[in-house]
């Protein structure tokens, strides 16, 4: 009887204890880090933004060109090694306008991105009235920056569709300070992330030349920017493009052959300028890990049950069974 009480009582206590170890838990920790560059970021707007005109560029393909987005989501994903995952995203579509893009983020197909997004960078705008000043070179017959004779173009008659053109590009620039207020709040509606602003460079500086036509895209563009950067306020950063351009269009655009969009080198200069821009922000991610496993409070219970049984059996059961047959055994004696 002994042996089977102690056997039964052992086997409780090694029940309870295997019982009590599967019922641990274990936190999940979250910690807060700080990084100079976003973990998630977006990219929407334009054929800039797409990287139009490079390498591995299609129109249904933005990720497979080396575009300023693919150049930093390479550079971020090295940086930031195995601490997280770096996603990037690029929505953008080329020769899409402002009312465009106003478009897209009412259709609601960009909510789920921005959402997810601690930086979302647009360059929009140029297409607005970009078109209107290379209707021109159209009409002029010039196809190439090399390829025209200047003595062939009436020059008055390019100034005279300058100032034809004058208001319709001044109602275009209205309407798209209108769209930018616009983009710029519900952009901010649907992400908690920083929204940045690309200005834009003048392609078109490089026809010395042909100085009016200069002069004018100067004076268009310059308001272009001016807009961006008068409604920046809370609602967006922005990102100085076009001062890193000034002066280099020749070289950082394909304006050679009539193409206003960056070259490789180009978007190796864009590309710069989000990152420092990025860097001059900073951001925050979290990161979840599991803490060191610790006994629940019914598993704290569990095992305190199999010890009180033990020493039940210890210190009552055994004793109370030693009596028991030494009262036996005395018994026997004097019967005999």
């Amino acid at each position: 009887m002994f042996r089977k009480i102690t056997a039964a009582a052992l086997s409780f206590f090694m029940v309870t204890l295997v019982c009590g170890c599967s019922l641990t838990e274990r936190d999940i920790i979250e910690t807060t880090h700080k990084s100079d560059i976003p973990p998630r970021m977006l990219f929407l707007g334009d054929s800039i933004a797409a990287g139009y005109g490079l390498d591995g560029y299609t129109s249904s393909d933005n990720y497979n060109c080396n575009s300023y987005s693919n150049i930093l989501k390479e550079r971020y994903t090295a940086e930031f090694g195995d601490k997280i995952k770096h996603e990037m995203q690029n929505f953008a579509v080329s020769g899409d306008t402002s009312d465009d893009l106003l478009e897209l983020i009412d259709s609601g197909k960009l909510d789920s991105a921005l959402a997810n997004s601690d930086a979302v960078v647009v360059s929009i705008g140029g297409n607005d009235m970009l078109h209107i000043m290379f209707d021109l070179f159209k009409d002029l017959g010039i196809e190439s920056k090399t390829s025209f004779d200047l003595d062939s173009i009436d020059l008055l008659g390019a100034a005279a569709s300058l100032i034809t053109m004058d208001s319709e590009i001044d109602k275009a620039l209205e309407q798209y300070e209108i769209n930018l207020k616009e983009i710029s709040a519900k952009l901010n509606e649907r992400s908690d992330g920083t929204i940045y602003i690309q200005t834009l460079y003048n392609p078109l500086e490089t026809f010395d030349n042909i100085s009016v036509v200069v002069e004018f895209s100067d004076e268009k563009i310059d308001r272009f920017n001016e807009i961006i950067k008068n409604n920046a306020g809370e609602g967006y950063t922005v990102i100085d493009v076009a001062a890193e351009f000034e002066g280099k269009c020749d070289k950082l655009t394909r304006i050679g052959s009539m193409d206003i969009h960056p070259n490789e080198e180009g978007h190796k200069v864009i590309s710069d300028c989000v990152d420092a821009s990025f860097r001059a922000t900073g951001f925050t991610y979290t990161t979840s890990e599991y803490g060191k496993p610790y006994l629940t409070l019914s598993s704290i219970l569990l095992i305190s049950g199999g010890i009180c049984a033990m020493l039940l059996v210890v210190m009552i059961i055994i004793p109370k069974m030693f009596k028991n047959n030494g009262l036996t055994d005395k018994k026997k004696k004097s019967e005999k």
